[in-house]
Parts: structure tokens; C-alpha cells; sequence
């Protein structure tokens, strides 16, 4: 978070500040990357940039504080996830094996340790990956952005009752996977 600077970084950056753009894209990039690819995105990365270019094109036209330009940020990254799940349904394509891609990228450090460090992330994906679009999308919003429930209703278009719904749910169902899954490792 940029914190008390925030109000004259965002005004350099609608002044056309170069460094002020990148200190907002260097401070958002983390948290949005990881709402994408959690989303299970093919190309996290692409999206992202189309989610930045969105930002810059329409920053003049932002007002508000740190929490709001957080909120408009995910905004507009929902909606490209969106736009690219509609763009995927219209031309489907095949997942790289997940063998494949650890192979790819090799192995370092302790064996052991990071097998099960890869377990852990890979059942926490996994849990995630078999929650509802809706579920994934407000549990990402809520825990990676840091949104307060309005905002969430906001950016998916659903009352606060919902979401809260479907934070509930997305909780309980990843407690029970979660719990599965470590009693299949014992």
C-alpha cells in the first residue's frame, strides 16, 4: 500500500508521471496477478497487462482514495477474467499436464521439502479450483485484495447478502477439502 503518499502519487500519474504510473502498477501488479491466475487463467500474465493498459487509458477519470482505486482496479480485473473465460468457452484449449510443467521447471533445494511444499500449494489450488466461478471470484476478492463485502457486490454484481452467501460457502467447502486432503496424507 502507498499509503499517505497515495493522493499526490495518483495525481503525478494523471499529470502523466512515468514513475508515479510505475509505483502504482509496482505496488498493484502482486495482488492483481495472484486474483488472476487463482482464477485459473491460461495466460495470467496477458490478462494482467490488459487490466494495467485499462488503468492508464482511464486513470484521468478516476476519483478517490487508496481503497476506491483497489476496488476500481479489481473491478476492471474481473472483468477481463470475465471477458477471457467467455473468450476461452469460444475457443477451448488444452491444459499443459501439470507433470509436464514441473518438469520443466526443475527441481532445487531439499527434495523433501519441497514436495511438500508442492502438495500444500497443489491442494490449496485444488481446493480452489473446484469452488464455484462466483465462490473463487469473491474469496479471491475478499482474501488477495483485501475488499470490503460492498465493494465485492459491486465488482460482481451481487447484493452484500450474497456475497457474504458465497464467502460462507467458499470457506466451508475449502475446510472440508482442505481436511480431506490432509487426511489422505496421513
Amino acid at each position: 500500500m502507498i499509503g499517505d503518499d497515495f493522493e499526490s502519487v495518483l495525481a503525478a500519474a494523471k499529470s502523466g508521471s512515468d514513475d508515479a504510473v510505475t509505483r502504482l502498477y509496482v505496488d498493484s501488479v502482486p495482488r492483481v496477478l495472484g486474483y488472476v491466475r487463482a482464477q485459473g487463467i491460461s495466460d495470467p500474465e496477458d490478462v494482467v497487462s490488459e487490466v494495467f493498459v485499462s488503468m492508464v487509458r482511464n486513470l484521468a477519470h478516476f476519483e478517490g482514495d487508496e481503497d476506491a482505486f483497489r476496488g476500481w482496479l479489481f473491478t476492471i480485473a474481473h472483468r477481463r477474467v470475465v471477458d477471457e473465460r467467455r473468450r476461452r468457452g469460444r475457443r477451448p484449449e488444452a491444459p499443459m499436464d501439470a507433470e509436464v510443467m514441473e518438469g520443466a521447471l526443475g527441481a532445487g533445494g531439499d527434495g523433501e521439502a519441497d514436495a511438500m511444499s508442492r502438495l500444500r500449494v497443489q491442494n490449496v489450488i485444488a481446493a480452489v479450483d473446484r469452488l464455484t466461478p462466483d465462490q473463487r471470484s469473491v474469496l479471491l476478492l475478499r482474501v488477495l485484495a483485501d475488499l470490503p463485502i460492498a465493494d465485492i457486490a459491486d465488482i460482481v454484481g451481487k447484493g452484500e447478502p450474497a456475497v457474504k452467501a458465497l464467502l460462507r460457502r467458499a470457506v466451508a467447502t475449502m475446510g472440508r477439502q482442505m481436511a480431506d486432503s490432509l487426511g489422505d496424507e496421513t
